[in-house]
């Protein structure tokens, strides 16, 4: 065994190319599955144990006041665990240019613990407040600095006392206008129920609270919604924006990580495979040696499974380290800059541990079948070197029509190709694969950047939006429309019912047909009539109704349910949601009570306006989504590089396989006269052909994926299908042929090599 050992390293060190592919391809298959589910699943799991280890309530309730009594009964409702009371308000802070605080105070924190990152544990008694760790890094405050919050005409002067994150503001934008949190502009702070300013009432508009089973957690919602007459809405985590936000970003990463690791592990995989199999084959004179001087099958199939099993076993486990620690960590890094987590960590379940085996037993087991299909025959046989089983018949078709007059090397690449059909396919498949990970990469930039313009140049046509205040007077309304214009917008929290079923959703009563367009299907401008309710297409599609249809819902807080003819539908990349006009909104019966006005008005020097909680910038929310698509760029050209080194080595280690195998017809052409110009473009040229067939095949493949990719891993609330710009198409076959053209003019240098007597000896 120890001489089969040696033969083993000297048979790697003389196929240390070969050998080396393989490792590369099963290290990147591995790599890229390991890295991404390292990522996505310490997303899941950071998260489950930051739910539970800090207590993240189940149910909330909303309401414009909750007095003691309520929370008594809230208290004593079965299932109820703990519940506990805080006003919640929008405050601006001052000395810092836009800078929203969404500010909580509150009397006890057993729901929804602070994690504190830096200063003090929260104390009813104590005076201070405690600040949004991710706002407090960008803006850099530090625990003891003090800072002023306004409120409309009130001001709030206190020291931060502690920076922390807390398990229901992990996922925090300020409305439904921005995707991704920056932490640069809005945050949140909590304070003391006894550090309210004078003048202000002591009201509490929201309820948190634990249950005990929730398995009852429906029950629960519905005892608290006939017992809680205070209460305005009753929800859960399903329709939480920070549980649900995350939950979808995990969702999406996992459909277009399935698809994108599938790719390369099947690509992978399938080389590797055939990489050993033509390795096992070409030892077949070896084989057969061995078996002449006494080895026996057992010893031969054990040696021969050494090389398939040690090499993919070394590649796996790197794979799995290096994916785990270096890209699953690239990754989550970046995914948690958006998200408040405090503590995270790259995880690696059980099915990765289980495919990296499965690819190391399936590269095992190939070797094992190549090499007792040899062990089949006589010592004798297995001597002589394999000839190509090739019918005259099977390749008339080069001597017949146009290819009659075709030239040599046209004619000798089709009948190679014909007798190599494993080989020809593997080197198709291989160029495919590589292709459509280009183009996919470059299409989700194409694709993210179409629907920012749709989304902020076409829908959203205004320079500022204007929250205002809950309680804002008639004068300052009158105020700020004389000054600012009079394109306004109300938006309800409602519940629809579709059958059985309630879901919570929402309504805009838009009344500012300049500033908030309407789209269709095909991203044109449509208006919204007067007489009936238009929903999303998505919508449409999700509870199965169509125009002409009827809806029925409610207002949060309001009993009285209506139903409404759905008169059109519009398309929206970004919200999902029923719209109506005023004047029909009206003739309902419903009062409207504007809470946004938009505005061209310059701003950008105006920090505060009575009868407003906040002033967005439209520009500021675009740049927010750009600084995420730098994000996105990051990871598309990591992506790429992976999908370029790939393709390099599948079609490097193809075309060794395959001038390994031509080296006898090479050598023939040599003695026959041919020049080794000439033998390098008959090699060139076939290469050629099916990287041309390869691009062909992976251009619309690639289209499909990336389409199946963002119908399938966007979330609910996300309509967009895939946009690719002809100029990507044009990189992606630029970039497979430029892969494919270095191969090949690195493997056609070869042929000055190729020794006549040692190749044209070797088949007698």
């Amino acid at each position: 065994m120890k001489k089969l050992s040696k033969k083993r390293l000297r048979d790697i060190r003389q196929n240390k190319m070969q050998f080396f592919n393989i490792f590369i391809m099963v290290f990147l298959g591995v790599f890229v599955f390991a890295g991404i589910h390292a990522y996505m699943d310490g997303m899941d799991k950071s998260a489950d144990k930051y739910y539970k280890d800090n207590n993240f309530q189940d149910i909330w309730l909303s309401g414009e006041n909750f007095s003691n009594e309520d929370l008594e009964k809230v208290k004593n409702t079965e299932n109820v665990k703990y519940a506990e009371r805080l006003l919640t308000i929008n405050t601006e802070l001052e000395n810092k240019e836009e800078v929203t605080l969404e500010t909580n105070f509150i009397e006890t924190n057993n729901i929804s613990k602070m994690y504190v990152v830096e200063g003090e544990e929260f104390s009813k008694d104590k005076k201070g407040v405690w600040f949004d760790s991710y706002l407090a890094k960008n803006l850099d405050l530090q625990v003891g600095d003090e800072i002023t919050v306004t409120y409309q005409n009130m001001k709030i002067t206190e020291k931060i006392l502690g920076l922390v994150n807390t398990p229901d503001h992990v996922y925090f934008v300020k409305d439904d206008t921005e995707i991704f949190p920056t932490h640069k502009n809005y945050g949140f702070m909590y304070l003391s129920i006894n550090e309210l300013p004078e003048g202000m009432p002591q009201i509490f508009n929201q309820v948190i609270i634990d249950i005990d089973n929730t398995d009852k957690l429906q029950e629960t919602k519905a005892d608290l919604e006939n017992n809680i007459k205070s209460a305005i809405a009753v929800t859960d985590r399903e329709a939480s924006v920070s549980y649900q936000g995350y939950n979808s970003e995990i969702e999406e990463g996992t459909t277009y990580s399935s698809v994108f690791t599938f790719l390369f592990l099947f690509i992978a995989v399938l080389s590797v495979t055939t990489t050993m199999n033509r390795f096992v084959k070409k030892q077949r004179t070896q084989i057969g040696t061995l078996k002449a001087i006494g080895f026996k099958n057992r010893k031969i199939i054990n040696h021969y499974l050494g090389y398939g099993f040690i090499v993919s076993l070394v590649a796996s486990i790197v794979g799995l380290l290096v994916g785990r620690y270096a890209l699953g960590t690239f990754f989550l890094n970046m995914e948690m800059s958006y998200f408040e987590i405090p503590v995270y960590n790259t995880v690696l379940i059980p099915v990765v541990y289980i495919l990296a085996i499965a690819v190391v037993v399936l590269i095992t087991l190939v070797t094992y079948l190549s090499c007792r299909s040899i062990l089949k025959e006589s010592a004798v046989e297995a001597l002589r070197l394999e000839i190509p089983k090739v019918k005259n018949t099977k390749f008339d078709l080069t001597t017949k029509g146009i290819f009659k007059k075709a030239s040599i090397s046209t004619r000798w690449n089709l009948r190679d190709v014909g007798r190599n059909k494993g080989r020809s396919i593997m080197a198709i498949v291989g160029i495919t694969g590589c292709t459509m990970l280009m183009l996919c990469a470059f299409g989700m930039m194409d694709t993210m950047k179409s629907y920012l313009s749709w989304e902020f140049d076409k829908i959203s046509n205004f320079e500022y939006k204007l929250s205002l205040s809950n309680n804002y007077t008639d004068e300052q309304f009158d105020n700020i429309t004389q000054k600012y214009g009079k394109e306004t917008s109300q938006t309800f929290g409602i519940e629809i019912k579709n059958n059985d079923k309630k879901e919570a959703n929402t309504l805009t009563v838009n009344d500012a047909p300049n500033k908030l367009k309407y789209t269709n299907h095909n991203k044109e401008y449509m208006d919204l009539k007067d007489d009936g309710i238009y929903i999303t297409e998505k919508l449409s599609e999700k509870y199965g109704l169509q125009v002409g249809d009827e809806i029925t819902w409610h207002i949060f807080g309001d009993d009285n349910w209506y139903t409404c003819k759905i008169i059109g539908l519009n398309r929206d990349p970004q919200n999902q949601q029923l719209n109506m006009s005023r004047k029909y909104f009206e003739s309902l019966g419903l009062t409207y009570r504007a809470d946004v006005v938009y505005t061209d008005e310059d701003l950008s020097n105006t920090k505060t306006i009575d009868g407003v909680d906040t002033i967005q910038s439209l520009t500021t929310l675009k740049q927010g989504m750009e600084s995420m698509l730098e994000t996105v760029q990051t990871m598309i050209v990591l992506l790429i590089v992976v999908s370029a080194i790939l393709g390099f080595v599948i079609i490097y280690n193809l075309g060794i396989l395959s001038f390994t195998e031509k080296q006898y017809q090479f050598a023939t052409l040599k003695v026959l006269g041919f020049k080794d110009k000439q033998i390098k473009n008959i090699f060139v040229k076939q290469n050629l052909w099916l990287t041309i067939v390869g691009i062909i095949l992976g251009l619309p493949l690639g289209f499909w994926m990336l389409d199946y990719i963002f119908k399938s891993a966007l979330g609910d609330n996300y309509d967009f299908n895939a946009y690719i710009k002809p100029t990507s198409y044009l990189y992606a076959v630029v970039g497979s042929l430029i892969v494919s053209i270095i191969v090949n003019k690195v493997l056609s240098r070869k042929v000055k090599k190729i020794d006549m007597v040692t190749s044209l000896k070797g088949n007698e």
